[in-house]
């Protein structure tokens, strides 16, 4: 008699969060104790934003519903409404042992608002961090009490996991696994790519991502000309990639489509997938914006990050990184600084923080942690500086 495969559903909301979780997803499918299911938002199939459904792994059981109509004036709120109908019927049907979230996307509220009322043990990975500027700090707290098991990328994340009253049992830190995969990629040559992207990648160019924040909603017009200004000043070449899909992303595209006209100098892209982006980014002078690309992944690749704004701030940010206010002097004068020798060898040796050798398999983990008896009984653990420390 066979076994029963302990059913698992990961969730992905958004292009942002399904490149992170890739080896996390490979280590579960590939054992062979799991079935393991992929839940897909409405943003994934939405093509406003490239219908980035077509980037993920055609191996994956994904579990998605077809809309065919997408109304742009929908709100997250409406569309977590849309997905949350949806998944509800799925929980039912399927009746999971596992339910897994990662990061801090709001459409991530999916897990526990299901978890919790039908018993079903939660997994969150990469809580613990602070982005100030963002919309997805309350999110991310959130989901971390509401979740019953935890894998956050750094030691620092994994204490204030436990200052949130976290038992120490249920947290373990594992880095971001996939930047162990860089060392897989074969990176194109840039006229590979220029025929791929039809944009000279042996001109200079940067890489731009800006994305809506939280406490900048009413200077996104101000902050894009800023952007526009500094880029034309350097004569440089620009390609841009699309906002996420938080409130303003309208605003921004719209801005993109008007002011970046010369297809010689300036590329926008919708979604390219993490490889084809991975090689746009190696071969740029320098990323700016204010994504999370720029302060986790970048380090990986020894690329400057001009970092705009409040978003990112309260990450741990490698040395590679320069933060600036939006302000022309200090972005300029950031630039000037990127294109110094002694700040280029400043950073070739450069290792990223956010990559951690380990020979965790988080599927055993997770297969070892569902018998517990415990796992959905939760305690508050008071803390105390001498007694709950990191090792």
């Amino acid at each position: 008699m066979k076994k029963k495969k302990i059913k698992i559903i990961a969730i992905s909301v958004a292009r942002s969060d399904y490149d992170r979780y890739l080896p996390i997803l490979n280590q579960l499918h590939n054992n062979k104790k799991v079935e393991l299911k992929l839940f897909i938002s409405k943003d994934h199939l939405n093509p406003k934003f490239g219908k980035t459904i077509n980037f993920i792994d055609k191996k994956f059981i994904l579990i998605k519903k077809n809309y065919n109509n997408f109304d742009f004036l929908k709100d997250q709120r409406e569309n977590l409404s849309d997905d949350l109908s949806f998944f509800n019927k799925k929980i039912k049907s399927i009746n999971p042992n596992l339910i897994i979230v990662l990061g801090d996307r709001y459409e991530m509220l999916l897990g526990p608002a299901l978890s919790i009322p039908n018993k079903i043990p939660l997994v969150h990975f990469f809580g613990g961090a602070v982005t100030e500027g963002s919309a997805d700090e309350l999110t991310r707290h959130a989901l971390t009490k509401m979740s019953h098991i935890h894998f956050v990328a750094l030691k620092e994340y994994k204490k204030r996991l436990l200052q949130l009253g976290e038992e120490s049992w249920r947290v373990y830190n594992i880095g971001i696994p996939s930047l162990q995969s860089f060392k897989d990629i074969k990176f194109k040559n840039r006229n590979c790519l220029t025929k791929k992207i039809k944009f000279n990648f042996n001109n200079k160019y940067a890489l731009l991502t800006y994305h809506p924040a939280l406490d900048e909603l009413d200077k996104i017009k101000e902050n894009l000309d800023l952007i526009e200004k500094v880029i034309k000043k350097e004569n440089l070449n620009l390609i841009i990639t699309y906002p996420n899909s938080d409130l303003g992303n309208k605003l921004i595209i719209n801005y993109y489509k008007k002011k970046f006209i010369n297809k010689k100098k300036f590329k926008i892209i919708k979604n390219c997938g993490q490889d084809t982006f991975l090689n746009i980014a190696k071969y740029s002078n320098f990323m700016i914006g204010n994504s999370s690309s720029g302060i986790v992944e970048s380090a990986s690749l020894k690329i400057p990050v001009i970092n705009l704004g409040n978003r990112q701030k309260g990450k741990l940010h490698p040395k590679n990184v320069i933060n600036c206010s939006f302000n022309e002097r200090a972005i300029l004068a950031a630039i000037k600084k990127i294109k110094s020798n002694s700040y280029s060898n400043s950073i070739s040796n450069l290792k990223n923080p956010y990559e951690k050798k380990n020979k965790l398999n988080i599927s055993n983990i997770l297969l070892k942690l569902i018998k517990n008896k415990k796992i959905l009984n939760k305690k508050f653990i008071n803390f105390n500086k001498k007694s709950n420390y990191v090792r």
